[in-house]
């Protein structure tokens, strides 16, 4: 069967997020093809795409089918299949590749339950890139390292020094879930316009038809009100410090991963913002009209940029900073420095 090289090349890109670093899941390191779509599943998520006009059943190591297409210069390949091996031919050039015709992935019993497909809230994605960047990494309180969103049209993250909580404008089309700030991420690379419930998954849909499935924890999520209530005096950031956020992201870590981070500093009507990345630091100050106690905050550079582009002001008490918006509010607490 003759196939567009570039579809089948994005296909897969799509799909490698559900890929496994390790094969703890029989075919977990593989792309299965099933029913004209291309699967991914890594016990945390499962990614499916449609390829059109590829009639393959069974998984292929991804490894080596993506490295093989990527140096494959023709826009037409041929695609046979041979007993248990996939042929694949581009002008004089021919590999084949091992394919198991079972497909031993659990998607079936474990993903392919699902509710009716709803339209998500308009501001369902700009709210959870705000909210994913206050989770934590570290595993020693599960439930902070996932973003909650609840059925009735809110949504919120902590890792217990930084809060966001959003508000939707309406109620979720499904029941409150728990998502991984890791799943979130990937989600949010793809856009999808539609979500599903489902057993232990929620599953987000694009308008290419591209299918993600994330597993979901089973917990409770605490309530933060009571850490957004604050008094505090106003405070003017400058406008100057957005051209400095942009220099300032060369040093932190890139891809809106939960690693990357700047820090502001506040002392004596200077702002000082820094970031250090494995390869070099960076920090340049701005003037500011501030003359209290030193200070100190960490923050997304991402979210530093989205807040910047609706509001400079901010709230500033003895312990905590925030930033509000239109629908969304940002706290965290400050570390206090004595002046060198």
């Amino acid at each position: 069967m003759k196939v567009n090289k570039t579809e089948l090349q994005n296909a897969l890109e799509i799909v490698k997020p559900g890929l496994a670093n390790k094969e703890l899941i029989e075919q977990s390191t593989s792309f299965a093809f099933i029913n004209g779509r291309v699967v991914t599943y890594n016990d945390e998520i499962s990614v499916s795409h449609p390829i059109t006009g590829l009639d393959l059943e069974g998984a292929i190591k991804a490894d080596k089918l993506y490295a093989l297409l990527s140096k494959i210069k023709r826009e037409e390949i041929d695609i046979t299949v041979e007993e248990n091996e996939v042929l694949i031919k581009s002008g004089r050039s021919k590999a084949w590749l091992t394919l198991q015709q079972e497909i031993i992935l659990p998607i079936d019993e474990e993903v392919s339950q699902r509710g009716k497909w709803k339209v998500l809230p308009d501001l369902f994605l700009k709210f959870m890139a705000f909210a994913v960047s206050s989770c934590t990494k570290s595993m020693s309180d599960p439930i902070l390292t996932a973003v909650h969103v609840n059925k009735e049209g809110y949504i919120e993250a902590s890792d217990s020094y930084r809060i966001t909580r959003c508000e939707l404008g309406e109620e979720m089309p499904i029941d409150t879930f728990l998502i991984p700030a890791v799943s979130t991420l990937n989600m949010l690379r793809l856009q999808p316009t539609k979500i599903a419930e489902g057993k232990g998954y929620v599953h987000f849909k694009t308008e290419a038809g591209t299918i993600m499935s994330c597993c979901v924890l089973e917990d409770e999520y605490p309530d933060p009100s009571r850490f957004l209530r604050m008094k505090g005096i106003r405070l003017i950031l400058p406008k100057s410090i957005e051209a400095v956020l942009e220099r300032a992201e060369v040093f932190a870590k890139r891809d809106h991963s939960l690693d990357e981070s700047i820090t502001i500093s506040l002392a004596e009507n200077r702002l000082k913002m820094s970031a250090q990345a494995e390869t070099g630091r960076f920090e340049e100050e701005v003037n500011i009209k501030y003359d209290a106690e030193p200070f100190s905050f960490n923050i997304t550079p991402y979210l530093l940029k989205n807040i910047l582009a609706e509001t400079q002001a901010c709230e500033l008490s003895s312990k905590k900073i925030k930033f509000e918006g239109e629908g969304w509010v940002y706290v965290a607490l400050l570390r206090h420095y004595k002046n060198q």
